[in-house]
């Protein structure tokens, strides 16, 4: 056999076995961490050959919301700002769709996120961030921050009651991944490039992020009381971790 025959058979058996199980992305010559799979790429551009963009068939994995999360944390603003509670909102519920395969270009997601489902202040995530969500909210402070969310001036949740996420494909290395998210909110699409780091196994994936983005950036405005005494502030910062097991395709 010929040796290009012979490195091509290679690169595809190699493939075969790991494609599941797609490591980070790394340099070409450097090897893999003790235990972790190489990446297929890096495989196949050590012994000199291109991957075909659709080795694997595309897998459909489900998201997993009980071993998942999703949140985001808002700041008290306003000159009466040290009367008022930075706050953390979790989503309690929610579902989804991964589609994934060998062509990480044609990867596919979907969330949808039931605005009615969200919850204002867990204990347990306040507690990750220190002095600055220290101060304990009332259950009256939570019940009346749940309810301004979703008045019309914000989430308006009677007549979205929904936020949608999807997008289609992906740019740079599954450590240090940009995805292209459509966010469907108030009624209109919001587009944005955020960061993920992707971990794929045989039988499941875990993608996380953190990003900033403002209330202007989703079109919404900050509440606001006592004539703007008291407000949310412009920022929101958000932190997520989605999990998901394969399903059928």
């Amino acid at each position: 056999m010929r040796r290009g025959k012979v490195i091509g058979a290679l690169v595809l058996l190699v493939a075969i076995g790991l494609i599941v199980t797609l490591g980070p992305g790394a340099d070409p010559g450097s090897a893999p961490a003790s235990g972790a799979a190489p990446d297929v790429l890096v495989v196949a551009q050590a012994v000199g050959e291109r991957l075909a963009p659709a080795l694997a068939a595309p897998r459909l994995f489900n998201v997993d919301a009980s071993q998942s999360e999703v949140y985001w944390r808002i700041y008290k603003a306003g000159a009466a700002a040290r009367f008022g509670h930075n706050h953390v909102i979790s989503v309690g519920e929610f579902s989804g769709t991964v589609t994934l395969g060998g062509d990480l270009s044609a990867a596919e997601w979907t969330l949808r996120i039931p605005v009615a489902g969200l919850i204002v202040d867990d204990p347990t995530i306040r507690a990750r961030y220190g002095e600055d969500f220290s101060s304990v909210p009332s259950d009256d402070d939570k019940d009346g921050t749940k309810r301004n969310m979703l008045t019309s001036e914000v989430l308006d949740g009677d007549a979205y009651p929904e936020i949608r996420l999807s997008g289609r494909g992906l740019s740079g290395s599954l450590a240090n991944a940009e995805l292209p998210v459509s966010i469907e909110i108030l009624g209109r699409l919001v587009e944005r490039q955020l960061p993920a780091q992707i971990v794929v196994g045989a039988d499941s994936l875990t993608v996380t992020g953190e990003f900033r983005l403002t209330h202007t950036d989703l079109g919404m405005s900050p509440f606001k009381a006592l004539g703007g005494l008291m407000s949310v502030g412009e920022e929101i910062d958000f932190t997520y971790r989605i999990h998901a097991v394969a399903g059928t395709p």
